[in-house]
């Protein structure tokens, strides 16, 4: 090892030291675009070429053990102005070498005439392939947190009009920031290695629910419906799919589809929630040409569009009782005219519906046509809610985490104290819910591990319309709404009220037999009717 000697020549540092700048403000741009050493630490190396005249650089790392027939060797990971034979020939055992000495040791190697200095082993490049001139040779070891992981070597012509300490101070800071992009790159790789080890996870456990259509659960209830899926969803007949909202309706009339031979026909999904009852026929029927105002070409409605596969109208229970009638003309008869138009077209078609209303005391209220439910509900298929579901909610919870932190590039663990607190959770906006409170938390936690507290803080946050939840967290009530009157009336026999009711009735409305009749539940025609049955007058 030789002591490093100022260069003899007295020559101003000011153009060198322009270079200089201007090197180290590209490398800061570049590591600023990217932190990938393969284009990195070459466009370092290539700019101490072009603007230093520190020729040949190189960067030599510990082969592979998994990848490499040589391991245990430094090898030239990354070089610019070498040739791939010449980069394939630097190997060098640790101790071999000026090279390998310099990660042997950890210090600095100045070589002022490769030709004089019997370790330099022409390995990489032969000396008819150098300048003629006196060529040195400089090797830094590249470090982290003091220990040599690698090593930057490059060559200059020894005549050259810089000062030898100006390159060697430029090269420390060079082979620093190499450093530092390899630990970036290294942290990088394990957190990525990280993350496909779980991805490898959650593919393994979704491989075991591969007949399961990709629904995540292993539960009693979800294995219930998993299996209703495995036996309708080859037949034609209608599904009415119930549930809680936020249970995964649409998911599993998907699961039903693609079960189906239609799979590979559309899957056409209305929100009967979102249709104007105004627009409700052409929406759902389409129309003609100038059937209305603004009709400037013909449209397909929701029916034709799902022709040879499967039409899924959620949230069926909104539907108004007078565009109830027009829906249920369509699924008897299994045709369908546009608005404005006289052509029938026939329907190839599976119907499947979901609500979470209770549609059998909508019926009972005449709020839903009795034989439009039954028409939708040749099957029922009841979905379980999150809280009945307790075994799933671990896996949920791994998945969704998984599935945010992959999408916002972040790594999150639940602390087990977290986790037992959701498994306590009841859930009342079920697996919606579940879904935006991992995503909220990968997206607004400052730490990597969740704990109860970061728990609470989200869960307060959210808006739920009812007194408290699980945890305590006080929220508005909504208060209960008075039931609507029903659009259709009871049905009463003719005998159904006695003398002293209608008699009350007419006393108590003063004589106004539209008012008594409407406190019985009657209408004027059915009330004038029974006193006349009765006599009275």
């Amino acid at each position: 090892m030789e002591k490093i000697k100022a260069a003899t020549t007295d020559i101003s540092a000011t153009p060198w030291q322009k270079h200089e700048v201007a090197l180290l403000r590209e490398i800061a741009r570049l590591m600023g675009k990217s932190l990938n050493p393969e284009k990195v630490i070459r466009e370092m190396l290539h700019l101490l070429s072009e603007w230093l005249g520190l020729n040949r650089g190189r960067v030599l790392l510990l082969a592979d053990k998994q990848n490499d027939s040589h391991p245990g060797k430094l090898a030239i990971r990354y070089a610019y102005g070498l040739t791939p034979e010449e980069i394939q020939k630097g190997r060098f055992s640790p101790g071999e070498g000026l090279t390998g000495r310099v990660f042997s040791t950890g210090q600095l190697c100045v070589v002022q005439d490769i030709d004089q200095d019997p370790d330099y082993l022409y390995r990489t490049i032969e000396r008819s392939q150098l300048p003629t001139e006196t060529v040195a040779f400089i090797a830094l070891p590249i470090q982290q947190e003091s220990k040599t992981i690698g090593v930057l070597a490059v060559q200059r012509l020894r005549s050259r009009q810089r000062a030898l300490n100006d390159d060697i101070e430029i090269l420390k800071t060079i082979a620093t920031l190499i450093g530092q992009v390899l630990r970036i790159h290294e942290e990088v790789a394990r957190r990525t290695a990280s993350l496909q080890a779980e991805n490898q996870t959650l593919r393994q456990q979704l491989q075991r629910y591969d007949g399961q259509h990709g629904i995540l659960g292993n539960s009693a209830p979800m294995l219930t419906c998993l299996s209703q899926v495995e036996r309708l969803g080859p037949t034609d007949i209608s599904v009415l799919i119930l549930g809680e909202s936020g249970t995964g309706k649409e998911v599993f009339a998907r699961a039903l589809h693609n079960a189906s031979a239609r799979k590979n026909a559309p899957f056409v999904k209305v929100n009967c929630a979102a249709i104007p009852e105004s627009l409700f026929e052409s929406e759902m029927f389409g129309y003609e040409k100038g059937a209305f105002t603004g009709a400037g070409n013909a449209q397909q409605g929701r029916f034709e569009q799902a022709q040879g596969g499967t039409l899924f109208l959620d949230e069926v229970g909104e539907i108004p009782l007078a565009q109830q009638s027009k829906l249920l003309r369509v699924l008897q008869d299994r045709t369908v005219t546009r608005v404005g138009g006289r052509k029938e077209t026939t329907l190839d078609i599976r119907v499947l519906a979901a609500t979470n209303r209770n549609l059998s005391k909508e019926v009972a209220q005449g709020n839903f046509r009795l034989d439009l439910f039954y028409r939708l509900s040749v099957v029922s298929m009841k979905l379980p809610s999150l809280r009945e579901r307790g075994a799933d909610i671990a896996l949920l919870i791994s998945h969704y985490l998984h599935q945010a932190s992959l999408t916002y590039q972040r790594t999150l663990r639940l602390k087990p104290d977290a986790l037992a607190m959701l498994r306590n959770y009841d859930w009342p906006g079920n697996i919606r819910q579940l879904q935006n409170l991992m995503t909220r938390l990968v997206l607004m936690s400052s730490q990597e591990e969740i704990g109860c507290e970061d728990i609470r803080q989200h869960l307060a946050e959210e808006v739920m319309l009812r007194p408290a939840d699980h945890f305590g967290v006080i929220v508005a009530e909504t208060p209960e709404q008075p039931a609507e009157p029903a659009l259709t009336r009871a049905y009463f026999e003719v005998h159904s009220h006695n003398d002293a009711a209608l008699r009350s009735a007419l006393e108590t409305a003063k004589g106004n037999k539209s008012k008594a009749a409407q406190g019985l539940g009657l209408t004027r025609r059915q009330f004038i009717y029974r006193l006349e049955k009765l006599g009275i007058h």
